[in-house]
């Protein structure tokens, strides 16, 4: 994958349950282990003084229970009018990336807010600031709170709204997609691709190669899948659009957790919301996206490219870390994946 600059993490509105489909990707993102330490109360007001205003002090701290690759917590401020807002502060490790190139760090997930969701206007929680402590070797991303959101993972009836969400994001980022100030992202290339399947090949045991025999097929043959992913037309991805990082208030849909957002198919986007459910919703969901994006109708070849999407996606996830692609769980990874390489004709 090629890049641009910067780095990312994940952040969270007011507890929530989480489905079990969130699991495995969660765990994934866990490679930086959250390693820096929240600053003190005085150094952090006096930072948030910065990006508030004059007067701004410090009512309350607490931590934010689903921090996950990076340190977060969730802060109540009073600002210097009287009027009371609270923060999601997250805090990694300045420049770092993770995930094999698939995700960035702070400073990158802030300049994706601050370059493409703001301008886009549809609909992301409010960039505070960003704050470099390059002598700490730390960096903060402060973006508001969604007190009254729920995770989508527990609402499958904003399914829809989220399709319709990206397909527009898509519309309206492909336009932009070559502006100067989107040159920081990093951009879906052969070698990025090619990369998930030789790891997977590696971290892929004998004992699943027994028990899934089209295994090597896929990985010898995925460079036809990462050809219709580099064909179709590029856009500003989020990268793991799961319902678990996607908030709903009310019906507004606020996507989060923008850290691996890059250049490249939309569909990646589609496959990832899509995962695991019911073939009936998928089929709404998919016609949902494609009447947001395409309204005269879709490119001829886009189911290809989707599925194209999904064998990526599997080989993304059991690519990452021997831990995931050796637990039990990874039997739907890969009953998807070869559903998706049999739609293909990859495999028999």
């Amino acid at each position: 994958m090629r890049h641009g600059a910067d780095g990312a993490a994940p952040l969270l509105a007011a507890p929530v349950a989480r489905s079990a489909d969130a699991g495995m990707s969660e765990q994934a993102g866990m490679s930086v282990e959250g390693s820096m330490q929240p600053p003190d109360s005085r150094r952090l007001e006096h930072v948030l003084g910065h990006m508030l205003g004059a007067g701004a002090a410090i009512v309350e701290r607490t931590q934010n229970l689903y921090t996950s690759s990076f340190a977060s917590e969730v802060v109540t401020c009073r600002q210097g009018d009287g009027a009371v807002c609270r923060l999601l502060c997250k805090y990694g490790p300045t420049g770092v990336d993770s995930g094999h190139g698939h995700r960035g760090g702070v400073a990158y997930e802030g300049a994706v807010y601050r370059h493409a969701l703001e301008p886009a206007a549809l609909g992301a929680p409010r960039l505070w600031g960003v704050h470099d402590e390059r002598g700490e070797g730390r960096t903060w991303l402060v973006i508001e709170y969604l007190d009254n959101a729920e995770r989508l993972a527990w609402r499958p009836e904003g399914m829809g709204m989220a399709a319709t969400w990206i397909a527009r994001f898509h519309v309206t980022m492909e336009r932009r997609v070559d502006a100067p100030e989107l040159a920081f992202l990093r951009r879906y290339d052969e070698d990025y691709l090619a990369g998930w399947a030789a790891r997977a090949e590696l971290l892929v045991s004998e004992v699943w190669k027994r028990r899934f025999p089209w295994w090597p097929r896929v990985c010898e043959r995925f460079g036809e899948c990462a050809r219709l992913l580099l064909e179709a037309p590029a856009t500003v991805i989020h990268g793991e659009y799961y319902p678990k990082n996607i908030l709903c208030v009310g019906d507004v849909v606020q996507p989060v957790d923008w850290e691996s957002a890059a250049v490249g198919p939309g569909e990646v986007d589609l496959a990832s919301l899509l995962e695991g459910w019911p073939e009936e919703l998928v089929r709404e969901c998919v016609a949902s996206y494609q009447r947001a994006r395409w309204p005269l109708g879709s490119p001829a070849g886009f189911e290809r490219v989707l599925d194209a999407a999904r064998v990526y996606f599997g080989l993304r996830w059991l690519g990452d870390h021997a831990a995931l692609t050796e637990a039990q769980s990874s039997v739907r990874r890969f009953d998807g994946l070869g559903k998706a390489a049999r739609r293909l004709g990859l495999i028999d």
